[in-house]
């Protein structure tokens, strides 16, 4: 008679302790986990985002925060566990500002601020590869206009 009351006891305790750890999953916060960042841009960024929309804007249309991923597409891989390394390398990565053609929306240009916790070496290396030019302003030069305008239309061959 123990044995039913103790195995009865364990499996209420069981069927509570599930009830409980499933509300707390549920709960909305846990759900989405999400707020609005405020601002979108850091003050360089905004401040560099102005100043290529006064310089380019007639031209080029300006893209901010692009995704890697959605400019870059993955070639031919042999395995499928070096296709998923290589999808998610550039599914992390981001450009902070890219320069397409109006008219069909091609991208001419790449413009990254210095970051030293960003992955230099590899996004200099995968625009090099893919053959779209790439300007990094260190934070001082992004301030120039006039250092700004010459690096974008340096690598653009102007």
């Amino acid at each position: 008679m123990s044995w039913l009351a103790l195995t009865l006891a364990a499996f209420v305790c069981f069927v509570l302790v599930f009830f409980v750890k499933n509300r707390q999953l549920n709960h909305p916060a846990l759900q989405y986990p999400y707020s609005l960042k405020v601002p979108l841009f850091s003050p360089a960024e905004r401040e560099l985002l102005e100043m290529l929309e006064r310089t380019f804007a007639e031209r080029y249309l300006i893209l901010a925060k692009v995704s890697v991923a959605d400019v870059v597409e993955i070639t031919a891989v042999p395995r499928r566990a070096y296709w998923y390394q290589a999808h998610n390398r550039i599914a992390a990565a981001r450009f902070d500002f890219l320069l397409c053609e109006k008219n069909d929306l091609t991208p001419v240009c790449v413009i990254n601020l210095d970051d030293p916790e960003a992955e230099q070496d590899f996004l200099d290396r995968l625009c090099e590869i893919v053959r779209l030019p790439q300007v990094r302003l260190a934070p001082q030069a992004a301030r120039s206009y006039t250092e700004v305008r010459e690096a974008i239309e340096s690598a653009l061959g102007h």
